[in-house]
């Protein structure tokens, strides 16, 4: 909106006079708003490539879905989660500069608009004998008197290059950007929850399988007395089967240990207390397939919160920016007010005390000795920096995926070699223990190959617990059900978004466009 004030009328002998004033007054301005030479010079990544090994699943997938743990069919893991995001400390200081980002937005609001305030005051004293007021008999000059005071006031700055349109701008980014926070910490805590209770579930597997082991054991060191006693065998085997069977059981108690201090993470990180630890039962997961999404390269920074909160913190030094350029040219208040003086409380409010005023107040920087110039400088050496940490994330962001994408595709070849490795060394096991027992070979062969099945089931247990890691690990370098909102930029006025760098992709999913340059920053 444009704002104009009504011109006084000039004596025709006075003209020539007001234009040279005019002249004069536009050369201040050319001359004051010196800030050429300065502009951003970062550019965002224009393109995402990410290599898809060729064992990787075929890519007819879907995105991961916002409350993607659902997907194991664990109950225990659903309350989990339900409490973490309810009760997490974590989440919860997100919140908080949530809402202190809303508040930054608010008071930049208030100040762009009129500004009405009430101002009364009386004092009580001597006026001056040799002022404007006359002593008496003429005025009260000279004599103790009270002077009073009603107003209303009025103030609005007329905002004609955009200062405050651009502050607000970038309080908005902020405030996607601290929503995006929000939203990344969301992801990293509901990940770790889901590593660490995998982790429960891989400890409960492995002592399944001590527990068995020892038991076979212990079937062995029962045979191997036996076989002493009618002398088959001496007190070696007998020791050796012992001594392997009570290695078990220090297995079996640092296995115990490890997960008591699991639980006691699971329950740090939903916001309990470590006696809520003990109330953690053994998983129930339900192992789920790889899933590849189609269109990955096209849609992954739209899917990644800590990107897309970069890619705001582009916006908000913008506007901050843009906010810096405004101040080197005039600035330009409307002032009025309206209400009551007098000396005297009893003549307050009578008419004779009306005062009123209004007018225009005009500020114009003629000489800062390069103070608006080195901050302007300084924003839009904010603007290469935040582009920069855009760049990067986004670089993150592709190896994080690449890097997930290349252990998933390793896995499969892992788990041909252990489900080989795992057969063979329990045939070997059951060929050696029917040997044992005929008398065909010795207790150590027997134990030896046990050690071996021993390996490789614990070989198994171990990838089946990385694959559940690695899944969730790629479920966190997809974004973890996290999308840019279509309204993300929505707050932004219209008129200047269309002069920011980041306006080509404003309001879309995509943002991985190249920041371009316009005549906003770089006139």
């Amino acid at each position: 909106m444009k704002h104009s004030l009504p011109l006084p009328v000039v004596a025709p002998g006075r003209r020539p006079m007001m234009r040279a004033l005019m002249v004069g007054v536009a050369l201040l301005i050319a001359g004051c708003a010196s800030f050429k030479g300065i502009a951003p010079t970062g550019q965002t990544v224009a393109e995402v490539r990410i290599p898809v090994p060729a064992a990787v699943p075929d890519a007819s997938g879907q995105w991961p879905a916002q409350d993607w743990w659902k997907a194991y069919d664990d109950p225990q893991l659903n309350r989990l989660m339900d409490h973490a995001l309810e009760s997490s400390p974590t989440l919860a200081t997100a919140r908080s500069r949530l809402a202190r980002a809303q508040s930054a937005i608010d008071l930049t609001r208030s100040g762009s608009g009129p500004q009405i305030s009430g101002n009364a005051n009386a004092s009580y004293g001597r006026l001056t004998a040799n002022g404007i007021i006359p002593p008496p008999p003429l005025g009260p000059g000279g004599t103790y008197v009270t002077q009073d005071a009603a107003t209303v006031n009025f103030g609005y700055d007329i905002d004609l290059w955009g200062k405050n349109e651009a502050l607000i701008r970038s309080a908005d980014a902020q405030l996607q950007a601290a929503t995006h926070d929000r939203d990344a910490a969301r992801l990293a805590l509901t990940t770790s929850i889901a590593r660490a209770y995998a982790q429960l579930a891989s400890d409960y597997e492995l002592r399944d399988l001590l527990e068995s082991t020892r038991t076979q054991r212990g079937s062995i060191s029962k045979l191997t007395q036996l076989r002493v006693k009618n002398g088959l065998d001496t007190q070696v085997e007998s020791k050796q089967a012992e001594g392997t069977e009570a290695a078990l059981g220090v297995d079996l108690a640092q296995l115990a240990t490890s997960m008591e201090v699991t639980r006691l993470q699971i329950a740090q990180l939903t916001g309990d207390m470590p006696d809520a630890a003990a109330q953690i039962t053994r998983p129930a997961l339900h192992p789920q397939p790889f899933t590849i999404p189609q269109d990955l390269p096209l849609g992954l920074l739209a899917r990644r919160p800590e990107v897309a909160a970069r890619r705001a913190r582009i916006e908000a030094t913008v506007g901050e920016a843009a906010a810096a350029r405004a101040q080197f040219y005039p600035d330009i208040n409307l002032t009025a007010l309206i209400g009551f003086q007098s000396i005297g409380l009893g003549q307050l409010l009578s008419a004779g005390s009306l005062v009123n005023g209004i007018g225009p107040a005009i500020t114009l920087p003629i000489f800062d000795a390069g103070r608006l110039r080195a901050n302007y400088a300084g924003k839009t050496a904010d603007i290469d920096t935040a582009i920069a940490q855009y760049n990067q994330s986004v670089v993150d962001a592709a190896q994080d995926v690449a890097e997930q994408l290349t252990r998933v595709a390793a896995l499969g070849r892992e788990q041909a070699a252990v489900t080989q490795a795992l057969s063979a060394s329990e045939e070997a096991y059951r060929l050696a223990t029917l040997r044992y027992k005929a008398g065909l070979s010795t207790n150590l062969t027997v134990l030896t190959v046990q050690t071996q099945v021993l390996a490789q089931r614990r070989a198994a247990a171990d990838l089946n617990m990385r694959r559940t890691s690695l899944q969730i690990g790629l479920i966190r370098a997809l974004g973890g059900g996290f999308v840019v909102p279509d309204s993300a930029s929505s707050a932004t006025p219209t008129a200047k978004r269309a002069e920011s760098p980041l306006a080509s992709a404003a309001g879309t999913n995509d943002v991985s466009r190249p920041l371009q340059k316009t005549t906003e920053l770089n006139k």
